[in-house]
């Protein structure tokens, strides 16, 4: 550097580079330090260093340094890990709780704590959006969500899926008797009670009141019949304790309907089962009725028949019975 600035006078000179917001007109100008090339070189590490540390501070990340050196390398990598995070960001502002970041200390034990808290309270209220709250099964909106994937199989490749929609019949006398408190006691009574009866492939939920709906994948109409039945018999000799000398019954009507080839929607199965369980209550409740009709008492026969049958066949190869014994759903192959 030019002898004319001794050493003390660089170093206030590099400190007043490094440390005022803005260059003084007369040092930029100055002719010593214009036609130094050292400095000049100087003069552009410190000014990148100046720009780039300041548009960090302001958070613009888009700028470009393109001199190189150890502090300037340790900026862009900042500003290279901030641009991701950035990025990262925005990811879990769409609802991918699963970033995580392992570049920043401390801010990453923050960052990693905070997506991991939103995961699960996301996983928490998509579960209470899906979960009837005072029976605790699944609710409506879980069930129109089942029932359609289910529907669309069946459009595809004819895997045959019936439902059921029970209602409790006299419920209003319940409420009206013996007040809500009881009333809510029976829905969950209910719910208690029959959750048990269905496969872990089946779908059952309360979709509103009194009335409780069950999707049943690969079951033909004679099977969902046959499941029907044994539910309204449980119901009919369910007692729900209440503190009185005398428990408290209460029977169930239930509509069924399978899936046909017309159908061009799911709701269309809907309103057959619906339209089923508006005839068993108009015959007394307490009965399984079908849409299309059917004799039920004919399909429970034939398919009492059916079984026997099928267990002389496990009989004589050993096999193991199905999981719903002899009251389960049958095979899709058996007739309707």
């Amino acid at each position: 550097m030019s002898s004319q600035r001794n050493d003390n006078e660089w170093i206030a000179l590099i400190d007043t580079f490094l440390r005022l917001p803005r260059i003084p007109d007369d040092l930029c100008n100055d002719a010593e330090l214009t036609e130094n090339p050292n400095f000049q070189k100087l003069h552009r590490y410190i000014n990148d260093l100046r720009d780039l540390s300041a548009a960090l501070s302001r958070g613009d990340l888009q700028m470009f340094a393109y001199t190189k050196g150890y502090i300037l390398s340790n900026m862009k990598a900042l500003q290279a890990n901030l641009r991701h995070l950035t990025w990262q960001t925005k990811q879990v502002a769409e609802g991918d709780f699963s970033q995580r970041v392992e570049f920043l200390g401390e801010f990453s034990d923050s960052f990693n704590e905070m997506t991991t808290k939103l995961q699960e309270n996301n996983l928490e209220l998509e579960r209470l959006a899906n979960v009837d709250f005072l029976t605790q099964i699944p609710n409506r909106r879980s069930a129109m969500q089942f029932l359609e994937q289910t529907f669309l199989l069946y459009k595809r490749t004819l895997r045959v899926f019936s439902i059921m929609i029970m209602d409790i019949d006299y419920f209003k006398s319940v409420n009206d008797t013996y007040g809500h408190d009881i009333g809510d006691k029976m829905l969950k009574h209910v719910s208690t009670t029959l959750r048990g009866v269905f496969r872990a492939s089946d779908m059952f939920c309360r979709i509103g009141g009194e009335e409780f709906l069950a999707i049943l994948p690969e079951t033909n109409l004679a099977g969902a019949v046959c499941i029907a039945e044994r539910v309204r018999s449980i119901m009919e000799n369910a007692a729900l304790d209440i503190g009185s000398a005398v428990p408290l019954k209460q029977t169930i009507s239930i509509g069924v309907s399978n899936a046909l080839p017309g159908d061009e929607k799911y709701n269309d199965i809907i309103i057959r089962s619906d339209n089923a369980l508006y005839e068993a209550k108009e015959n007394g409740r307490n009965r399984v009725y079908t849409n299309p009709p059917e004799d039920v008492g004919a399909l429970l026969k034939s398919l009492s028949r059916t079984n026997a049958k099928r267990r002389q066949s496990r009989t004589a190869d050993d096999s193991p019975p199905d999981e719903h014994g002899g009251s389960a759903a049958p095979p899709a192959n058996i007739a309707e």
